[in-house]
């Protein structure tokens, strides 16, 4: 389980002296174990992350979906393999 973050505003973060760091998570939806959420693997990404870093201080977050549409076969213009949905989750961090 997550735990809850003090996240800092974003005026707050511009302003800081450090570098910020960013760390990209993604979760491709077709590929994701039956009975899995997408929720749930990046929950186990997170966490995992984070016990690697334990003294990371987390600026923000940002999530953003991309579909990519399917192929279509050149020889019969039939499409060949279905649409990919990826999420990527987005951890900013110093």
């Amino acid at each position: 389980m997550l735990q809850r973050l003090n996240l800092l505003p974003v005026t707050s973060i511009l302003d800081h002296a450090d570098p910020m760091k960013a760390k990209v998570f993604d979760v491709i939806l077709h590929k994701l174990p039956a009975g899995r959420s997408p929720a749930q693997h990046l929950e186990a990404q997170f966490n995992n992350f984070f016990v690697q870093h334990p003294n990371i201080k987390l600026l923000g977050t940002h999530v953003n979906t991309l579909v990519v549409p399917a192929e279509r076969n050149a020889a019969d213009g039939t499409e060949a393999a279905e649409s990919s949905v990826i999420i990527f989750s987005t951890l900013f961090y110093e």
